[in-house]
């Protein structure tokens, strides 16, 4: 027998690949095996795509470019554990990258990842899924999408992992899903609180940050808020920053603690429980720079509350705060400046700061170079100062008003506002305003009132208004031009700014002579524009205009036609007639120097004589008379002065005026002469004044001897009344009136004194408006109460207040009013209102 032979190999399928171990160095290669149907391959093709990818941000690109994303998220979904996992690996490190990112959120894979956030999911897919959400989650678009599609659950689910690299994803991807409102308001439903609070506890730092950044934004809420006082979260806080080995984390403790703070419910929390002392005593203690400044800013902070400040003061925190100031740090000493600042508007916190000397360490820091730093102080001087005399008193003994002044010309607006306004407190006292005169505080107004921060124009002039209640002020204020850029924020588009220039215009009109600039400069023109409109007029534009034409009684009569009884005329005053509100009101030095026209003459009220060295020995110039003709004896005479009288005045008059320009170029020529003193030639100048008129004055002494001395104020006012008819004319019945020929005796007194400027005590034929003037202008001297009205066509009259009758029990009835007549029969009462009242008042 033949040797058996052994059993042949069988050979392989035909239609099986023989197994084939392949080595590649390209990424390329792989990314073409992800479209392999055999598992094996996909999991070795995703791990290695994973390993590249966490090499460098160049490689995430370059697997973006090779079209890996595709593949990867059709993988995270496959059925094969380890193909998801190490797919999802894949995602997560190119994630990271801000391309990747804009490239998966166009390719719609939020859903998809949030899956894989699920309880049914290994570790490494909780990791990864949850890195690849911190990453889009840093895109608002994404934010918005993953709270919409339900991704806020289950990342606050994974926070209770036990894997460190899950809790830190997840706690970073909640994080960033907070800063979108809709996120916050779902927290604490989702009881997202308690996890986050744990993670305090967490022996990995970045953990430990990231929970208080998400406890910061959360607390932003008021629910989460309550969440976290309910759950102890703010005693855990605290001893937090008790422990001195996490003080890299007690800045962000502190700004969730600041959050909470803003409830008066967490502050009596704190309080009840002891915390707050604690907080206190750690920040006194601390020399972490960073934390006293961001504690004192939390203070601040909190104090926007009345309540807060009440506690915070019961707390004593005031102390704290001093100390802070004390520093070697500018920044947590201006810190500290703000927070006292804010507790300052409680009334007792002032009391208190300045019993604990924290006045006089402020009133030192203004001399430092930091802008910032002197702004936080004087802010809180400002405050301090408010309503508390004592807290006034120690900043002017330590020297505080220098410094603030020194304050008002800086170039740092709100600087400059702080100051004004601790100096318009200090500015209630007489003696502290003559001292911030004597230091050149309205020279460092001046220039604060031509900022261009209308907080400055606003506060500047408030302070100008309380120093203008002394001459010394208004003076100074006159000498600095300062009138002038006062008057230019009358112009102003704030209604502030205008409301307190008004008002310091109105105390500075106090002083006739100002009253007379601001006219000169424009101010009376802009107020009167201001007044007519609806929108820019107030109770302080309407007192300031009161107050300039008071002070310049000329221009209020031709403006308003009124001069109420407390507008007492005085020296130099002059009715110019009817003036059109808004127009310019001409100086009577001006007007007495235009040339004689044909217009209504101007009619002065002067008894003030002014002696000039000049013209001593000067004739004065005569005025002629002109007698005032007797009344008609019947209705059908008229007034009129005899021709051949006129025509023989008229020569002497011609003879006179000529020995007067005579007389008056001589004494110009004198004025105009140079004079020597020692070797100095000067230009003698005279100063002008208004003539002075003596038949007023004769007029007003004889009123004085013989009306002023009798029994009732109604028999004087009825004696003057005859008095001033029986001067300018006598009676004149009605329908006489317009025959009666004032107008060519005035025209010649015009000519005689060449001057459109006529003293009232010269006219001798006058009608109702030059009789009401005289009644009005001898009546304030012997003081009968009356006013002065004008009307139309050449009307005015007066008004006086007298009691209508008296009781038998001594009891008078009310005083009413009564208009005067000084035309038809002089001394006639007629009640306002009356048909003859009205009669007189109107043609």
């Amino acid at each position: 027998m033949g040797k058996k032979k052994g059993k042949e190999q069988e050979a392989p399928p035909k239609d099986e690949f023989d197994p084939l171990d392949l080595t590649t160095k390209k990424a390329q290669t792989v990314v073409l095996m992800l479209a392999s149907p055999e598992d094996g391959v996909l999991q070795r093709a995703c791990e290695a795509l994973f390993k590249f990818s966490e090499k460098c941000d160049e490689n995430k690109e370059q697997l973006l470019n090779l079209g890996a994303l595709d593949y990867l998220l059709k993988l995270i979904l496959h059925e094969d554990k380890t193909v998801k996992r190490n797919a999802t690996m894949a995602i997560g490190s190119m994630a990271t990258n801000s391309i990747v990112r804009k490239s998966l959120r166009n390719l719609d894979c939020i859903q998809s990842l949030i899956a894989l956030l699920g309880p049914e999911e290994d570790v490494l897919c909780h990791e990864f899924s949850s890195l690849a959400m911190a990453s889009m989650a840093e895109e608002f678009a994404s934010k918005v999408e993953i709270f919409e599609k339900g991704g806020l659950e289950p990342l606050i689910n994974l926070l209770s992992s036990s894997d460190c690299d899950v809790q830190r994803n997840s706690i970073q991807a909640i994080a960033l899903l907070l800063q979108d409102y809709q996120s916050r308001a779902a927290f604490q439903e989702l009881n997202g609180i308690e996890p986050v609070l744990k993670l305090l506890d967490s022996d990995y730092p970045v953990i430990q940050e990231l929970a208080l950044h998400t406890l910061n934004r959360a607390s932003m809420d008021t629910e989460n808020r309550i969440a976290i006082r309910d759950l102890g979260g703010m005693d855990k806080l605290v001893d937090v920053i008790g422990k001195k080995e996490f003080e890299d984390l007690h800045v962000l403790c502190l700004q969730v603690l600041s959050n909470c703070l803003k409830d008066i419910e967490s502050v009596q929390h704190v309080q009840s429980t002891g915390v707050f002392s604690k907080l206190l005593a750690f920040i006194a203690e601390s020399t972490n720079t960073e934390v006293q400044k961001f504690a004192a800013t939390v203070i601040a902070a909190c104090c926007k509350s009345e309540d807060n400040r009440r506690i915070f003061h019961e707390q004593e925190t005031e102390k704290t705060l001093i100390t802070l100031l004390t520093g070697e740090s500018a920044e947590v000493s201006m810190a500290a400046a703000k927070a006292l600042a804010a507790m300052s508007e409680n009334l007792s916190s002032r009391d208190y700061i300045g019993k604990l000397e924290g006045i006089p360490t402020l009133i030192g820091m203004l001399k430092t170079d930091s802008a910032d730093l002197k702004e936080a102080v004087s802010l809180a001087l400002a405050n301090l100062s408010s309503g508390n005399a004592n807290n006034c008193t120690e900043i002017v003994e330590k020297g505080g008003l220098d410094a603030l002044i020194k304050l008002l010309p800086d170039n740092k607006p709100s600087l400059q506002g702080y100051a004004a306004v601790c100096l318009t407190n200090l500015a209630q006292d007489e003696s502290w305003r003559s001292d911030m005169l004597r230091l050149g505080v309205i020279s460092g107004l001046v220039i604060a009132m031509q900022s261009n921060d209308t907080d400055v124009q606003n506060k500047a002039c408030h302070l100008l208004s309380a120093l203008l209640c002394d001459n010394d002020a208004r003076s100074e204020l006159f000498n600095e031009n300062g009138l002038s850029h006062l008057i230019n924020l009358l112009k102003s588009n704030h209604d502030s700014v205008r409301r307190n220039a008004s008002w310091a215009l109105t105390m500075c009109c106090v002083d006739n002579e100002l009253s007379a600039e601001v006219t000169k400069l424009g101010g009376l023109s802009i107020l009167q524009d201001l007044n007519q409109s609806n929108s820019r007029k107030s109770p302080f534009t309407e007192a300031a205009l009161e107050r300039v034409l008071d002070s310049n009684l000329s221009a209020k009569y031709s403006l308003t036609g009124v001069l109420k009884s407390d507008n007492i005329i005085t020296d130099g005053f002059y009715d110019l007639g009817r003036v059109k509100e808004g127009s310019d009101i001409p100086s009577l030095e001006i007007l007495s120097k235009n040339a004689v026209d044909q217009r209504r003459p101007i009619f002065l009220i002067n008894i003030a004589k002014h002696k000039t060295n000049n013209n001593n020995n000067k004739p004065k110039i005569p005025i002629p008379r002109i007698e005032a003709p007797q009344p008609p004896s019947d209705k059908t005479s008229s007034i009129k002065p005899a021709k051949s009288r006129v025509d023989a005045r008229s020569k002497s008059r011609m003879k006179d005026e000529k020995t007067n320009n005579e007389d008056n170029q001589q004494r110009h020529q004198e004025i105009s002469q140079p004079t020597e003193v020692g070797n100095i030639k000067k230009k003698s100048s005279i100063q002008w004044h208004p003539p002075f008129d003596e038949k007023l004055a004769k007029h007003i002494d004889h009123c004085k001897e013989k009306i002023l001395t009798l029994e009732t104020t109604r028999k004087q006012i009825e004696a003057l009344s005859i008095f001033v008819s029986s001067k300018m004319g006598g009676p004149i019945p009605k329908d006489e009136v317009p025959k009666c020929s004032f107008e060519l005796p005035i025209s010649q007194l015009k000519l005689e004194l060449n001057s459109n400027v006529i003293p009232i005590g010269e006219v001798q034929i006058g009608i109702y408006y030059h009789r009401a003037l005289l009644f009005k202008a001898i009546a304030d001297r012997i003081g009968i109460s009356c006013s002065l009205v004008r009307g139309d066509y050449g009307r005015a009259w007066n008004e006086v207040r007298l009691c209508k009758a008296e009781q038998a029990d001594g009891v008078r009835y009310p005083p009413e009013t009564y208009i005067v007549d000084l035309m038809h029969n002089p001394g006639e009462l007629f009640l306002q209102g009356s048909p003859a009242a009205v009669s007189y008042q109107r043609i």
